[in-house]
Parts: C-alpha cells; structure tokens; sequence
C-alpha cells in the first residue's frame, strides 16, 4: 500500500469516526459533515433519502435518548479514483430519556458505506446498517419506530 493509499484511507476512517462523535456529541453540524446532501441512510428495510430529511436523524435520537456511545471498528476500505466503499462494525449503546422496562437499547452489527470526494473532503453518500442483534426493551424500540430490528 503506498503512502496516498494509507492517507486516503485515514481519511475516509475519519469520517465514519466523525460520525460517531457527532451523535455521541450531539453536534449537528458535524452530523451533516459526514455525507453529501443527497446521501442515503439507514437499514435495509427502513432507508432514508434526501425527501425524508436526513437533518431530522440526530433530533429524532436525541428526542428519544438522553445518551449514546458508537464504537466503530474493523475497518475494511476500498479507493477506487473519487469513489470508496467501507465495511465496519459498530456497537451502540442508547440510554432511553424515558422510563422503560430495560434502560439501555445495544444494537449491534455492520456499516456498508459508499464514499464519494468532494471538495470539502470524503463524504458518505450511501450508509446501510446492517444490523446483527440487539437486547432492550422491545415494546419501546418499537414504539419509538425501529420494529424492522426484530425481522
């Protein structure tokens, strides 16, 4: 791997680490930094795309959860000229702003990112979770809109 193979791929790993700040941070700004304004988001059967408001993302988690902590690692990346793609893992753990009958919502399980760069640096245009399994309380998880986690 050269030495640009090694800084591209730090930087397109900086991005999926950005992410996790910025919902563990709750730093909007920093959110929206992580794609391009016609990014794709989300899980298999629940994705959402530049009509459902990806900017509503971060205020719909922190409606529902007074904390969060995303580890992402095992980074797998792939440049191909101003096109990427990663896989990585991730652990989230959610602490519900509401009393539940488990406080905590951990999910588990891969990110399958595409990349594009842009003028502002590396930005997701397409990130598929994938999740592998999950412990709460599972009335609130689908209360709170997330059912398609039990399929």
């Amino acid at each position: 791997m050269s030495d640009l193979d090694i800084f591209e791929e730090r930087e397109i790993i900086g991005v999926a680490l950005r992410y996790a700040r910025s919902i563990d941070t709750k730093n909007f700004d920093l959110f929206m930094s992580c794609f391009t304004k016609d990014a794709l988001f989300g899980l298999p059967k629940l994705r959402m795309n530049p009509e459902m408001k990806l900017e509503l993302a971060l205020p719909f988690l922190d409606s529902l959860f007074g904390a969060t902590q995303h580890v992402t690692t095992n980074f797998e990346v792939t440049v191909n000229g101003d096109s990427a793609a990663m896989r990585s893992l991730y652990i989230a753990t959610h602490v519900w702003r509401e009393q539940v009958s488990d406080p905590l919502f951990v999910m588990g399980g891969h990110y399958e990112d595409k990349l594009v760069r842009t003028d502002d640096g590396w930005r997701i245009h397409d990130r598929l979770l994938v999740n592998a399994w999950f412990t709460g309380d599972r009335a609130a998880i689908a209360a709170a809109g997330m059912a398609e986690l039990f399929d």
